[in-house]
Parts: C-alpha cells; structure tokens; sequence
C-alpha cells in the first residue's frame, strides 16, 4: 500500500528542521507508528523544556498500525495525544465545531506514497476545499493530494509543513505540476531537501523532504532552497 518505515534519521532531521515549540500542537496525518509525534516531544524535552502544553494528534487508516501508534505515545509518556483511525483524504477526523478542518502548529508526515486508490472522485467538491491549494491531483496518484491535506491543516499564522515524498513530486507534468506551481506562486514552499536511494526499507526509490510555510521568514520571501542531500548519508544495515 506504498507504506514504509520511516527511518530515525529522517524523522530526527524533519522535526529539526520543523523545529517544535513548547506551545506547539503537532499533527500527523498519516502517523503509523506514531514516530513523528513522539520525536517531536522528544526535541522539545531534549532541550531543556516541557511538552506540558502541547497537544499531539494522528490518524492513521491501518488499524493495528493505529493501535501501536496508541500504545507507543503511552510507553514514550506522551500523555496529551490522540490518535484516531480512519482514511485522511476521504474522511478527515480532525475538524472543529462547524465541521472545518483543524489546523495545528505543526503538520508533518510520511505519507502512503503515490496512492492509487485515494479519493480523486470526490477531490474538486471536498467539503473542506483542499483543492483549492492548485486543483485536483491526478486520479492515479494522492502525493499531491497530502500535500494540500497537510497545507490545509497547517494554522493560517504559524503553521508549517514538513512531508516525505517521492522524488516524482518534483517533475511529475500535467496536474502535479500545476499544484506545484501554485506552490511557488504562493510562496508557500521553502525547501526541497533530495534524499538517495534505499532509505526506506523496502522501498529503494529516491525521496525527497518538502518544507512548507504559511509564513516565511523575511529573508526567504520569493525562494525556495534545494539541497541535494544524496550523498549525505551513510549506508549500513
């Protein structure tokens, strides 16, 4: 189902990068396991301050992957979390009273890569207007579905996004680029971080991490930063 392990590594330079706060609330819609929200914590709690005041949440559609996600934020003592099953893209768990989408801090994920089966029929009338960050992604392929998920859930002031992807997202034509267009013009994407092959267990498919911001600090207005980290990285079992 296009659903890997996402290596410690990865993990530890996305929510570094995320940077996450002591206020933060942190969302992760395809969260597995659960390992980035855990880390998240982590960070916080390794320099020094509480995760008191922050709120974790996930959905996970794989029910035993959920159910570990659970009990893993309850060994790691991640007591204000909530994990939820059910498909993202199709039926979004996360919404507040008036039936909008909830928006966090933090939106960070490994989603199920380049999903077939991912709600293309239903995408142009989302009740939650996800399309509207570029259009419709192709109906044999959700990666840019999450992204406009993920972008949709992020807060309108301080949200920012942090997402695993196949490199395919960064050349794929017709619908994909044109949501990657918009993605530029909004001045929303800020890093595009290459990632080598063979990084995730049974994949060997190059990835690549995409930062997205609602807000981006004065000096990135207008540009996006590519770093080809393909070489970055030691090999080992």
């Amino acid at each position: 189902a296009g659903q890997f392990f996402t290596p410690r590594a990865v993990i530890d330079l996305l929510v570094r990068i995320l940077d996450p706060q002591p206020t933060d609330t942190i969302y992760d819609p395809a969260c597995g396991s659960a390992g980035m929200l855990i880390e998240s914590a982590n960070s916080v709690l390794e320099s020094g301050k509480s995760v008191a005041k922050m709120r974790f949440y996930g959905q996970e559609v794989n029910q035993t992957s959920s159910a570990i996600g659970r009990m893993n934020l309850y060994i790691h003592d991640v007591d204000d979390a909530e994990v939820v099953r059910g498909d993202t893209l199709r039926d979004p768990k996360f919404v507040d009273e008036l039936g909008k989408l909830s928006t966090f801090d933090i939106v960070i994920a490994n989603p199920p890569f380049s999903l077939k089966e991912w709600g293309h029929e239903n995408w142009a009338t989302d009740p939650h207007r996800r399309s509207e960050h570029g259009g419709v992604p192709p109906k044999k392929n959700g990666d840019m579905a999450w992204i406009q998920h993920m972008l949709a859930s992020a807060d309108p002031d301080t949200g920012r996004v942090g997402v695993v992807m196949p490199h395919g997202v960064l050349f794929r034509s017709g619908d994909e680029a044109k949501i990657r267009q918009y993605l530029i013009e909004a001045d929303l994407l800020e890093t595009v971080i290459g990632l080598g092959p063979n990084l995730f267990y049974g994949a060997a498919i190059p990835a690549c991490l995409l930062i997205l911001r609602k807000h981006k600090e004065k000096d990135r207005l207008g540009t996006v930063r590519i770093i080809d980290g393909s070489k970055r990285f030691q090999t080992g079992r």
